[in-house]
């Protein structure tokens, strides 16, 4: 997938830090508890980060932290797990655990997903890796209830360990192998508001 990074983007994003002002966010609750709630952090900027006509998402990878904005205004938003940038090598391969950045989009969205682990998985646990297609790389539950699929290998999921996103360190959220985690609330909640197609933004 080929991600552009148009210059009207650039620029807004090089100013996130001064367009920031406070933004209500729907819904109520507490990080400890659902994952989202209003914070001042929750921009409304100078311009939109994406044309868009109905809604959009943006993976902040510095908070941590994905937002649905409508236009320039952030109208939801929850703490985010992303990559730790751990780098693993074997069987002739070699992996550096980041989460990409540029421009994707909702390519598909599925409830209860089964995860379908690759090799890293085996290697990193020092296991023998199983042929491809074979029923032993199926894990279901590692994802949570919810995955909202943006290519080359990203999704948006939910997770079966919650506790760590909701460290109100960003930094020690960096706790994937590259997907953008959310506590099961919360992706469930961000299922109903990107439709496939929608653009998402990560930077």
């Amino acid at each position: 997938m080929k991600r552009c990074w148009p210059l009207c983007v650039v620029a807004v994003l090089a100013q996130w830090p001064m367009l920031v002002q406070p933004a209500p966010v729907q819904g109520q609750g507490t990080e400890a508890g659902r994952a989202m709630s209003p914070t001042s952090a929750d921009p409304v900027l100078a311009e939109p980060l994406v044309h868009s006509e109905g809604p959009y998402g943006v993976v902040h990878l510095q908070q941590n932290r994905v937002y649905v904005f409508e236009g320039r205004r952030a109208v939801w938003s929850a703490p985010a797990g992303t990559g730790t940038g751990f780098r693993l090598a074997g069987e002739g391969q070699r992996w550096t655990f980041t989460t990409p950045r540029g421009l994707f989009r909702v390519i598909r969205k599925e409830k209860d997903p089964v995860w379908e682990a690759p090799d890293w998985y085996f290697i990193e646990r020092g296991q023998s890796v199983p042929g491809d297609g074979g029923s032993g790389r199926l894990i279901p539950g590692v994802m949570g209830n919810t995955a909202i699929y943006l290519g080359d290998g990203i999704a948006i999921h939910g997770t079966n360990n919650p506790d760590r996103l909701l460290d109100p360190d960003p930094d020690r959220r960096r706790i994937s192998h590259g997907c953008i985690r959310l506590t099961n609330e919360s992706a469930r909640e961000l299922f109903h508001l990107l439709a496939v197609g929608t653009p998402v933004l990560i930077y």
